[in-house]
């Protein structure tokens, strides 16, 4: 499997960028003077404050800006960029599972395109079989972070420099994204217009409710850690007499324990699970015990109806979990009473990926399609308007420095000002090319320790690795 190495970029971010990202969403009221003196050198004070934070910041920014760029230019493999055209005629051919990426494509490019979109389950086969054929073969396809590794590893893909686009056009992306879209050679192969670092989603509403509290500086020690995380689980259940819940089920916590793992599922060919994934079966326990979920797993219609019906406390992802998946500008919309708050461990969710493939005769086009949706500095600011977190350093990290960025949905609060730092210290290492069905296995153990199927973690893990093993996964 890849071995990524996280570099000191992603350190050296967390160190610059912190204070914008904190001092949002952590603030601490200050005492209002009594007279006029105090209150013209309390203003004063502010003034310089203000000034002197604004241009920490901006020297942040800057400073983020070029350490991004040195190692981008460092770290990855160029091949010799090709100075291509279009060999085909007609228009590109694009395959995916929806219409997300036509639509930034018709919104943002000129380009003249095709689709071909084929239900998520039935994707990466149909993919495997016109990559394996060539017949109707697309000349660009997307996939999701879940498997995107596979095809950056295989040769049904090509890189980036083979359709004329130069490493030195990426010095504004997060390193992250880079590092997934690479094959083991370093090569950088596939760009992302997004970056998908995680918070916590909160009911305002539920929040006052149960514990008190709604604004997004005072619910934040309620999720701070594990341990803050499960006594407020037992205190909305409580306060609520059950009615209410933290979460829906407990898959939404555990990708904040799968992003935080040292080592990936597979170690020197071995199914390997690391130490810190015994830590979410035993807080998933505590949660079926106590009934302190209502068991609905994502994606099920009740795990949907949930974010609508006032009952369930909060829900877990990046932004586009929250533009996609909440309803907004429907009769179940609910604008304003969310709010967003860092979540107990820096973990990513999803992401989207273009590539050329092997057969694309239409390289030209395709080149301009990813610079259009993924490097063209207006269209990127104009995806950040509903609160899309973009893959531009530069400009997450002004827009969370910003007093005006604001989203509508989120109660007017600024989505990139809690994101930022997760985003800086994202760690893909752990990723592997099997990772979604091994994922699968995974979560279909841990449902049967819950079920009390299986007695104890040590059981639970070794019908694990025997199960990955025995399929062949890896």
């Amino acid at each position: 499997m890849k071995r990524q190495k996280i570099v000191a970029l992603m350190v050296a971010s967390a160190m610059l960028m912190g204070t914008a990202a904190c001092g949002s969403s952590e603030s601490t009221p200050t005492t209002v003077a009594t007279t006029a003196a105090a209150e013209t050198t309390a203003a004063a004070e502010t003034t310089a404050a203000d000034e002197t934070t604004a241009a920490e910041e901006t020297t942040a920014a800057e400073e983020t800006t070029a350490a991004q760029a040195e190692a981008n230019t460092s770290d990855f493999v160029e091949l010799t960029v090709q100075d291509v055209a279009d060999e085909g005629t007609g228009k590109v051919m694009i395959y995916g599972w929806n219409d997300e990426f036509p639509g930034l494509v018709e919104k943002y490019s000129d380009v003249e395109y095709e689709t071909e979109i084929t239900e998520t389950n039935t994707y990466q086969a149909k993919l495997d079989q016109v990559l394996a054929s060539g017949d109707n073969a697309p000349d660009m396809f997307v996939c999701d972070a879940d498997y995107a590794t596979k095809y950056m590893n295989s040769d049904n893909t090509i890189s980036i420099n083979d359709i004329g686009i130069a490493y030195d056009e990426l010095s504004n992306m997060y390193n992250y994204t880079l590092q997934f879209a690479c094959d083991d050679n370093m090569v950088i192969k596939g760009l992302a217009w997004q970056a998908c670092p995680c918070g916590i989603f909160y009911n305002r509403n539920i929040a006052q409710e149960t514990l008190g509290v709604s604004e997004p500086e005072d619910v934040a020690p309620y999720f701070a850690t594990w341990d803050a995380f499960t006594e407020t689980a037992r205190k909305v259940n409580e306060v609520s007499n059950g009615e209410k819940k933290i979460v829906s089920g407990t898959d939404e916590i555990w990708r904040a324990y799968l992003n935080t793992r040292a080592k990936g599922w597979v170690v020197d060919g071995e199914v390997y699970v690391d130490p810190v994934m015994e830590g979410y079966f035993d807080l998933a326990k505590i949660l079926k015990d106590e009934n302190l979920t209502f068991e609905a797993g994502q994606w099920s219609d009740a795990w949907t109806a949930n974010m609508a019906n006032e009952t369930t406390l909060s829900y877990w992802g990046p932004m586009w979990l929250f533009n996609f998946c909440f309803n907004f500008g429907t009769s179940n919309h609910t604008e304003g009473d969310w709010g967003l708050v860092s979540a107990p461990g820096n973990f990513f969710w999803g992401g989207t990926w273009m590539m050329a493939s092997k057969y694309c005769d239409m390289k030209a086009s395709c080149a301009q399609i990813m610079r259009d949706i993924a490097l063209n500095e207006t269209n990127l600011r104009d995806m950040t308007v509903t609160g899309e977190f973009v893959n531009s350093v530069a400009i997450m990290t002004e827009l969370a420095a910003s007093d005006t960025y604001v989203v509508e949905n989120l109660g007017g609060q600024n989505p990139a000002a809690v994101l930022l730092n997760a985003a800086t210290l994202i760690d893909n290492s752990t990723v592997g090319p099997n990772d979604q069905k091994i994922n699968t296995e995974f979560s279909n153990v841990v449902a049967s320790y819950l079920a009390g199927d299986i007695e104890t973690v040590a059981e639970a893990i070794t019908t694990f690795e025997n199960n990955v093993a025995e399929q062949g996964i890896i």
